[in-house]
């Protein structure tokens, strides 16, 4: 294990507004107006221009997925790398594969789980990455509620849950294949996926709920039992209500790959070409990124907000 962040103990080394990236583990140096960081090992350099983090040479692994557990801040990466933020370090951890991760999820610090499109699972003990046997074809996406209630979902339909002890596939439905799915508790489980595709887990069992769009759909998060997001393809949002789904005006057609919200009427998507769209006052709006970077994954903490993306990226702002 290795602590990525190491320019800031440098004399030169000056803190002013870079200290509001600090918490992303990266330790910065001043020059004129903006904040530089170099990170693995040197291999990239970030730069913060006081609203946005880009960066600027080298060579860092796409992050893919993002999450918070205890506290501590996870990414993945297209390469197998798993990163975890501890305190003011960014530290890279050996993940045993070199495919791609596309989304983590966990429920303690000693119990986290990666999945990757070429059939990866892998799971964090606290000390350790090591490999899990899991029959699902493609798993792009995971999510749960608790240590023994966790979805991951797939290529073909496929989805399978683990109950604390091993994973056993479900009865999707459907051939379709599946990009997300967000667990709000054991009787509330949504998965999205292409050609509109979305089902809900209620009662053990999954049954598909009716679309008002034919767009493949690559992201959902759940607010409650009646208030949901879905994003996708061509600038795709959909809200679900007491009424059902229906569609919501993006104002975009970039491609949108995550979305999370803060409550039943505030969120935040993200997309390729560094598009963040914000929902506030029953609508959407474009947010500037200050990155051309495709962005993959949105987090929504209690004070913040970050997204993750091509180029190692990471962006974070307050809410």
């Amino acid at each position: 294990m290795t602590d990525l962040a190491q320019v800031g103990s440098q004399p030169t080394a000056r803190r002013g507004r870079c200290n509001l990236l600090r918490n992303l583990g990266l330790d910065f140096v001043r020059s004129d107006d903006r904040c530089e960081a170099v990170t693995l090992h040197g291999q990239g350099i970030l730069s913060w221009d006081g609203l946005t983090m880009q960066k600027r040479t080298g060579n860092l692994e796409t992050f893919n997925g993002i999450v918070v557990v205890d506290s501590e801040l996870w990414t993945v990466g297209d390469a197998g790398g798993t990163f975890r933020q501890q305190g003011t370090g960014l530290t890279a951890y050996p993940s045993g594969v070199t495919d791609p991760l596309w989304s983590l999820w966990g429920s303690s610090k000693s119990d986290i789980w990666a999945v990757g499109p070429s059939g990866v699972l892998i799971h964090w003990d606290g000390t350790a990455w090591s490999p899990r046997t899991l029959g699902l074809t493609s798993p792009r996406a995971i999510s749960g509620t608790a240590a023994n209630n966790i979805w991951t979902v797939g290529g073909m339909g496929g989805i399978y849950r683990y109950d604390g002890v091993g994973w056993t596939k479900e009865t999707s439905g459907t051939t379709a294949d599946l990009y997300g799915v967000w667990a709000l508790d054991a009787n509330n489980v949504w998965a999205v996926g292409s050609s509109g595709t979305i089902l809900r887990r209620s009662g053990g069992k999954w049954q598909s709920e009716a679309s008002p769009s034919s767009a493949g759909l690559l992201g959902v998060w759940v607010a409650d039992g009646t208030t949901a997001y879905a994003v996708g393809n061509s600038g795709t949002i959909l809200r679900r209500t007491s009424n059902g789904w229906a569609v919501e005006s993006s104002g975009t057609t970039n491609m949108l790959w995550g979305v999370m919200g803060a409550s039943t009427t505030s969120a935040w998507a993200v997309g390729i070409g560094g598009q963040i769209l914000q929902r506030s006052d029953s609508s959407w709006k474009s947010v500037y990124s200050g990155t051309t970077n495709d962005l993959f994954q949105v987090l929504v903490t209690a004070d913040k907000v970050y997204a993750v993306g091509a180029g190692g990226t990471i962006l974070r702002r307050s809410r």
